[in-house]
């Protein structure tokens, strides 16, 4: 699927690997963060994502600001959320869900 980044900072994140300003992730999450990128990037169809059992792909329903979203899991902490309309995946956010 073709990934876009509505979060220009985590376009920033994705190319370069490294964080603007003050460091929030640490490697470990980056390094994360690239590979499921790099899943998205490599499915052809939204469905795919539900035989990846490890990236608990799920609907976003219980917050209204996410509603039509989806997430998957980065790491046990990291969620990160996106659209998926067709085969072009919106990455929104990348976000503490605990």
């Amino acid at each position: 699927m073709e990934v876009v980044f509505r979060n220009a900072s985590l376009e920033v994140l994705y190319r370069s690997g490294r964080e603007t300003g003050k460091p929030v992730f640490g490697k470990e999450v980056i390094r994360s963060f690239i590979r499921k990128i790099a899943v998205l990037k490599e499915a052809t169809h939204a469905i795919e994502l539900t035989a990846f059992k490890s990236l608990h792909f799920e609907a976003l329903t219980k917050e209204e600001r996410f509603r039509g979203m989806h997430s998957i899991r980065v790491n046990d902490r990291y969620r990160l959320v996106l659209k998926i309309a067709k085969e072009i995946v919106e990455i929104h956010e990348l976000t503490d869900y605990h």
